[in-house]
């Protein structure tokens, strides 16, 4: 399949959306109670409502805690070959809650907690008819 005819599918429906200001993690609040989570849930994992409505979440955060994946991780991961460490950090957003996600910096000197981060889509792998599948990640704020 050519790099053109190539379509991009996110590897799980309702993770994310393009708005306007960029992309945005999906998550749910809950009507309720005003607990906000991610992934977006049907019903509120705090006061048990199923009363939620899907909310785009900020597309900025601050690394609230880090480490560095230095092995494969057993299937289905389906990352570059040959295999290369990559960071993964827990993001505290606005919202009052934490998500972690793989980090675009994996050299653990220039990671620090506090630093400022930002959402990055980012293709993952090539599924099995050849579409590019679009993760997310996140990467320090750039500006």
């Amino acid at each position: 399949m050519s790099e053109t005819a190539k379509k991009k599918v996110p590897i799980k429906e309702g993770l994310f959306e393009f708005l306007e200001d960029g992309a945005h993690l999906i998550g749910s609040r809950c009507r309720e109670c005003g607990e906000v989570t991610f992934p977006a849930n049907a019903f509120c994992p705090q006061c048990c409502a199923e009363t939620t409505t899907n909310v785009p979440l900020s597309r900025r955060g601050i690394l609230y805690s880090f480490t560095v994946q230095r092995f494969r991780p057993p299937p289905p991961y389906r990352g570059p070959e040959p295999f290369a460490p990559y960071g993964v950090g827990m993001i505290e957003l606005p919202e009052g809650l934490r998500i972690t996600a793989v980090l675009e910096e994996d050299d653990p000197a220039s990671l620090r907690v506090g630093l400022e981060m930002e959402l990055v889509i980012t293709g993952f792998f090539e599924d099995d008819e050849g579409n590019e599948v679009l993760g997310y990640k996140f990467g320090r704020t750039k500006g």
